[in-house]
């Protein structure tokens, strides 16, 4: 198991706990303020393909919280989704209000999480391919902090050693990566800080 945190522009950070053997498991905290002061808390379980299996994620402000699930049991099934919230937060609801515009995404996105653009780029191999070579993906894409579940259109492109481009519309940036896959700094959004290996609780 290792441990991940990132520091991102303005204000705001994200904990990560993560084992990465054959696929994912991870636990992460998030910190935002906008478009309102919150905290998330999510896990997010992927296949040993690297394939979204399973995110729980929660948000919480003054006054409010939301929470939701998205859980798929292989890539021909339909996303299930479930959401719920108590208190008001402006902006739209959470969970999908067109599920079946997901059909055909893999993977999810969490908005400002560095983490979860390692998803496609394990899933993919992207580190080992062809310096250009590009990949056009549908993906879940939750807003934060509203859990708000859009497809959103993204192109991964392999762009050289410890490289990434990627593009969103109009949005590209080049993001720098280990030799692992994991995000050290996203231009714009947040830098990884020093990383290390979580220790294991001894037994009694």
């Amino acid at each position: 198991m290792a441990e991940y945190a990132w520091n991102r522009f303005g204000f705001g950070a994200e904990l990560a706990v993560i084992s990465a053997g054959h696929g994912l498991r991870a636990t992460s905290w998030a910190l935002g303020a906008a478009p309102e002061p919150y905290s998330a808390r999510y896990t997010l379980g992927t296949d040993e393909r690297w394939a979204t299996a399973s995110l729980e994620i929660s948000t919480e402000g003054a006054g409010w919280s939301r929470s939701l699930r998205l859980v798929r049991q292989s890539g021909r099934d339909a996303w299930k989704v479930r959401a719920s919230e108590t208190g008001a937060l402006a902006g739209p609801q959470p969970g999908a209000e067109y599920p079946e515009t997901l059909t055909d995404a893999v993977d999810v996105d969490i908005a400002f999480s560095p983490l979860t653009n390692t998803l496609p780029i394990r899933r993919l191999n992207l580190r080992e391919q062809q310096v250009g070579t590009e990949y056009d993906l549908t993906v879940a894409f939750v807003e934060l902090p509203s859990l708000a579940v859009v497809a959103s259109a993204q192109k991964y492109v392999a762009a050289g050693p410890g490289e990434i481009g990627f593009r969103s519309g109009d949005y590209r940036v080049q993001l720098a990566v280990d030799d692992d896959g994991f995000v050290v700094d996203y231009p714009g959004l947040a830098t990884r800080s020093t990383d290390r290996p979580r220790a294991r609780t001894p037994r009694t």
